[in-house]
């Protein structure tokens, strides 16, 4: 099943409901009006029953299918293409986050940075149930579906980010001023930087092993790959999470991007990249997910819902 969070077009962003998307109609999920509310109550999506003659998807508008997560934990450098050579290796996940308002749905604006801005589409799973210190298995059972996620980033804010403190040298073992790396929060938390959707496919739809990931900048194909290249899947990312941050209903846990095309990437390293500074059309999808589209612009502020 795919769950969505839409108004029909023209409608105020107040009449937010839930729905059921099959083929090209709509339908509502009876009275329900909010994605986190339908799944703090613990209700069975399997059982979940539409009402109406639904809506041709031309009239509808799809917001993020949770407008506003509790947390968003997004992986990090979670393929080998993303940490740079296969002679690295993590043993356990990298996890940042982003703030809830900057998530937007399918076709919403992305605010570009005036440094510019990296796309980086990434498996998101969307937590339905709480889970403190569980295990992988209790994790993929929480897990009650998947969206395609943008965690556009800003690169150039965590390089000038960047700061000088003393710190022990782990070779030699003496206190020296060192430069350190600047922390990702800015970066990645600038409004409307975390595009989301269009919809949400339930965990028992969805087949997310390996699925077919990529990223169009005004049809040129910028990101490729797929879930397959994960170092750490979704299950074992909200396992490792639960051990010291209870997850809850309607959090999203995002599973990091793959890495950048030849033709894209050039020369760069991939915290490099960003997209040529004008505006376009992002189109991020993942097989059997979903595709998401929105616009960029380097004008102005986002609108404020």
């Amino acid at each position: 099943m795919r769950l969505c969070t839409f108004t029909l077009r023209g409608e105020d962003a107040s009449a937010r409901r839930v729905g059921a998307v099959d083929g090209s109609t709509v339908f509502e999920l009876g009275s329900r009006r909010d994605m986190l509310t339908l799944l703090a109550s613990g209700e069975s999506i399997a059982r979940l029953k539409t009402s109406g003659n639904g809506y041709d998807a031309s009239r509808v508008r799809y917001w993020a299918p949770v407008p506003r997560p509790g947390k968003i934990l997004a992986t990090i450098v979670n393929t080998q293409a993303m940490l740079g050579g296969d002679d690295v290796r993590l043993d356990r996940p990298r996890i940042d986050m982003k703030a809830p308002s900057t998530v937007v749905g399918d076709g919403e604006t992305v605010v570009a940075s005036p440094s510019g801005v990296r796309p980086e589409v990434e498996l998101a799973a969307i937590i339905g149930t709480r889970l403190c210190a569980a295990t992988e298995k209790e994790a993929q059972a929480a897990i009650a579906g998947y969206t395609v996620l943008n965690d556009v980033t800003a690169p150039a804010d965590s390089r000038d980010d960047a700061y000088e403190a003393y710190r022990r040298d782990r070779s030699t073992g003496a206190i020296k001023k060192s430069v350190m790396r600047g922390p990702l929060f800015r970066s990645k938390n600038h409004d409307t930087f975390c595009p989301m959707g269009p919809w949400m496919v339930t965990a028992d739809e969805a087949e997310v092993s390996d699925a077919r990931m990529g990223t169009w900048f005004d049809g040129f194909k910028v990101q490729a790959g797929s879930t397959s290249e994960y170092l750490f899947g979704p299950a074992k990312i909200a396992s490792y999470l639960s051990g010291f941050l209870t997850l809850e209903p309607g959090d999203v846990v995002s599973c990091g991007s793959v890495g950048w095309t030849k033709e894209a990437l050039g020369e760069l390293d991939p915290t490099e990249y960003t997209l040529p500074k004008r505006g376009g059309s992002l189109k991020l999808e993942i097989e059997g997910i979903g595709t998401i589209v929105n616009p960029v612009s380097y004008q102005g502020r986002p609108p404020t819902v």
